[in-house]
């Protein structure tokens, strides 16, 4: 499969209104940034496609009338479910968030357009649909404002010299090394931590951790 911008117009205008999902990411406690929202070029051809509309429409409202955070997790999604975003948000629903915290979290990614097939594919692709006026929004995003805590991933920083050679934003991030998830950027009321991505296959004690450390910065015991 090409990737490619989603052929849904309908699910690009909802991204141009909200490029995030969930809980809005200037108001949320806990942002977890990816590369992009990539979905089966097929969905929108299906009835399940109204969840997904739902979704990116109001997403805290979803989380907490449908019980999970994102349409892949319900019961009834129609495609594989061994592939793509569904082991992602299942490693993500796995570290015990349930409705209650819909108003705490976002999902905001590089990218402010859905997307189909895998960006390793065609990495030109990739960088021609970055927005830079989308990039100087999230860094002022990730960097400045109300009390929050940030997970990135190595893919991150593995492209992060491109976006701040080419695109002069956060220039101000560097990366770490150390035992995952590292702390990468700690500032006024922001921190930033590059983990593993849930895209890969994690330990239930690494998910464990990250929700305790989640917890902790929030002020749980």
């Amino acid at each position: 499969m090409t990737y490619s911008i989603h052929p849904s117009q309908e699910l690009i205008e909802l991204f141009k209104a909200k490029p995030y999902q969930g809980q809005a990411p200037d108001q949320a406690t806990v942002i977890i940034l990816g590369n992009d929202a990539n979905y089966s070029p097929d969905i929108s051809e299906h009835p399940f496609f109204e969840h997904v509309l739902e979704y990116h429409q109001d997403g805290v409202a979803f989380w907490k009338n449908k019980g999970v955070h994102h349409p892949f997790l319900l019961d009834d999604y129609p495609f594989n479910k061994t592939k793509g975003g569904v082991p992602y948000h299942r490693r993500i629903a796995s570290m015990g968030f349930d409705g209650s915290y819909a108003d705490k979290f976002s999902f905001v990614e590089l990218l402010d357009v859905p997307t189909i097939g895998n960006t390793n594919d065609d990495k030109e692709v990739f960088w021609s649909l970055i927005n830079i006026e989308h990039l100087n929004w999230l860094e002022s995003i990730l960097l400045e404002g109300d009390k929050k805590i940030v997970l990135t991933t190595s893919t991150f920083f593995r492209i992060l010299k491109k976006l701040q050679k080419d695109y002069g934003c956060f220039k101000s991030l560097k990366d770490k090394t150390g035992d995952m998830p590292v702390m990468v950027y700690q500032e006024n009321n922001t921190r930033i931590y590059k983990s593993y991505s849930f895209s890969h296959s994690l330990t239930k004690e690494y998910i464990h951790d990250l929700s305790k450390m989640i917890r902790c910065f929030m002020g749980e015991k």
